[in-house]
């Protein structure tokens, strides 16, 4: 009876939350310019919490640290700018091909990587990240440098409002597709890979092709990240690529969750809407904004190593057990 009564309780939060989403822009879009900055917000907070969530199929699920996925949220990004504003592509065959982009760059920077454990994979995608980042910058003529790419087509159909929604079914196509995956035989192996790669070879799995597939995979999902992440701000910059960039996903997962596949989407909600947040109290707060995050990832892993979700899990199984 607990585990129905728990199993109850999940499936009305979750549905709950989905309601709160959808309805969530049309009451903003009631409030003029105030209501389409937030919803631009909530949208950014969407694509973020896709590349977390991405992440954290090699990190949480495939136990493998990388400091280079922004590799392939930046290629998916200046997949869709280069082929909208310089190839005269429209909007659906550049989204559709900035997940392959990234899926292509992760197979190639994955087949070097995951050779190597530990350290060393961590070491060699940040320094596969930063190479691409350098090409990119000076690659002025065709990527523009740091200037980068501005004035990105924007389609009609495309205000605000329809812009959400469509970010919104992809992450929960995406996310669904994740789930699945993680649920799968492909992603128990993983995991048993994570706890024990020793004893998986030993059982006659080849360890390397697996995590490659599932950086593959990984780098595919940040790709779509990247790619309507460049839409909504009608631009591809260098900063796309940068190492600082590969971080954001990394603390999210920290804040959220790295071992739950909501956890990092979680996470980068939370942090994204607190720097908001902190922007509109004073603008001059931001400049301190990385003070408040080493604070906030201190508390994190002192008190709450599991990140929100192991703080909601614990809460939940005491409550059961009074």
């Amino acid at each position: 009876m607990p585990g129905n009564a728990s199993g109850k309780m999940q499936r009305t939060a979750v549905a709950a939350v989905l309601t709160a989403l959808f309805v969530l822009p049309f009451v903003l879009a009631q409030l003029g310019r105030t209501g389409e900055f937030w919803i631009w917000v909530i949208t950014e907070m969407v694509i973020m919490a896709l590349f977390a969530t991405s992440l954290n199929l090699i990190l949480g699920f495939g136990g493998m640290v990388s400091f280079g996925h922004a590799a392939f949220f930046g290629t998916g990004a200046y997949t869709v700018a280069l082929l909208m504003k310089k190839a005269g592509f429209g909007f659906v065959p550049a989204m559709i091909l900035a997940p392959l982009a990234g899926a292509l760059a992760a197979a190639i920077i994955g087949w070097f990587c995951v050779r190597r454990i530990g350290l060393y994979f961590s070491i060699l995608t940040l320094a596969f990240g930063q190479l691409l980042y350098m090409i990119v910058f000076q690659a002025y003529a065709f990527t523009g440098g740091d200037d980068g790419i501005h004035g990105i087509p924007k389609p009609e159909i495309f205000t605000p409002l329809t812009y959400y929604l469509l970010c919104l079914i992809l992450f929960l196509l995406c996310f669904v597709s994740m789930r699945t995956l993680t649920n799968s035989s492909f992603g128990l192996t993983i995991r048993a890979i994570r706890e024990n790669p020793e004893r998986a070879r030993f059982l006659g799995v080849n360890d390397r092709r697996y995590q490659l597939l599932n950086f593959i995979i990984a780098g595919g999902f940040a790709g779509l990240a990247g790619g309507l992440f460049t839409e909504l701000n009608r631009f591809a910059q260098t900063e796309f690529l940068h190492w600082s960039k590969s971080a954001e996903p990394l603390l999210a997962s920290l804040v959220g969750g790295m071992y739950s596949l909501v956890g990092p989407a979680i996470g980068s909600t939370v942090l994204i809407f607190l720097k908001i947040i902190l922007q509109q109290i004073h603008k001059d707060l931001v400049t301190v904004w990385a003070i408040i995050l080493g604070v906030i990832l201190l508390a994190v892993v002192l008190f709450a190593p599991e990140g929100l979700v192991g703080l909601y899990r614990k809460f939940r199984e005491k409550r059961t057990q009074n």
